[in-house]
Parts: C-alpha cells; structure tokens; sequence
C-alpha cells in the first residue's frame, strides 16, 4: 500500500514538473517523465500494476493538460501492460534495458495516443510531423530513464524492506 502512495507522490510531482517547467525547456518535442516513470513499474512489477498506474497516470495527464479524457489513459495503459510483460523473461541489471525501453514504449505511447487522437477527430498533424514529434520524444525519454529507473529501483527495494521489518 505505501508502495502506491510513493507513486501517486511521483506522478503528482512528474505532471506538475511536466506541465510548468519542462514544458518550457522542451524543444520540438515533450520530455514525459511521468511515462518513464509508468515504464519502469511494469518493468519492475508487472503487466497488472505496469497497467493500472499507466491508466492513473494518463488519467492524471488528461486532466491536467486538458486533453481529452481517455487519450493519455489509453496510451498509459497500453504501455504499462507491455512494460510489464517482459517483467520475468529479461535480465534487470542490463545497462541497456532502461534506455531501450524508454525508447521502444515511447513510440507505442505516440501511436496509440495519435491513432485514439485521430479516431475522436482531435489531432490533424502530417505523419511527418508526428514521426518527428515521437522520435525526438523517444530520445528525451531514452536519455532521462537510467536514473528515474535505478533511483525508484533502489526506492522500491527500501520500501520493501521497511514494509518487511519485523515490529516489536
């Protein structure tokens, strides 16, 4: 249970500094920490958690940049359940795995939000325009996912171990 309200607390700060501050800084593309942060409970915890915290987490994004509800739901969703489906079949201490995930779901996020985005008749960018938008989005979120990943990694080992802690 404490694990949840940890992030709850993350994706609270990482939509707000998505929203104010690193919409500022970003340059032809979002950088999306609160999607890193989604990746990495799949990776670590599975398809089901990987899921639910990718639905809250688009829900939260929905609301606060005011898109419509149910596009960043989706593409949370989505990607938080194919995080979580490599959670027992790859090696969690590869250098690599991080970045290349990031990366890889980055990309299904951008497809699965443009394509619901196109269906409800939101969205009317050029494929070109969106390839750029998702590739570069793709390398923002590469780049921040090995410290997010092995930061909460080791934050959710401690929690553990405190939840674990004999009580007297």
């Amino acid at each position: 249970m404490i694990r949840y309200a940890f992030y709850f607390l993350a994706a609270c700060v990482a939509v707000i500094l998505e929203v104010t501050w690193l919409e500022r800084l970003s340059v032809g593309a979002p950088v999306d920490p609160l999607l890193v942060l989604v990746i990495v409970v799949g990776l670590l915890h599975g398809a089901e958690e990987g899921a639910l915290v990718g639905a809250g987490c688009g829900l939260l994004q929905d609301v606060m940049t005011g898109v419509p509800l149910g596009l960043g739901m989706l593409g949370g969703l989505g990607v938080g359940f194919c995080a979580g489906l490599a959670e027992r079949s790859i090696y969690l201490e590869n250098v690599w795995l991080p970045p290349l995930a990031a990366v890889t779901l980055t990309l299904l996020w951008h497809a699965l939000w443009v394509g619901a985005a196109a269906l409800v008749g939101w969205v009317h960018a050029s494929v070109f325009e969106v390839a750029r938008t998702a590739a570069l989005g793709a390398c923002y979120n590469g780049s921040i996912a090995v410290p997010i990943f092995h930061g909460l990694r080791r934050l959710d080992g401690a929690l553990v171990r405190l939840y674990e802690r004999p009580r007297s």
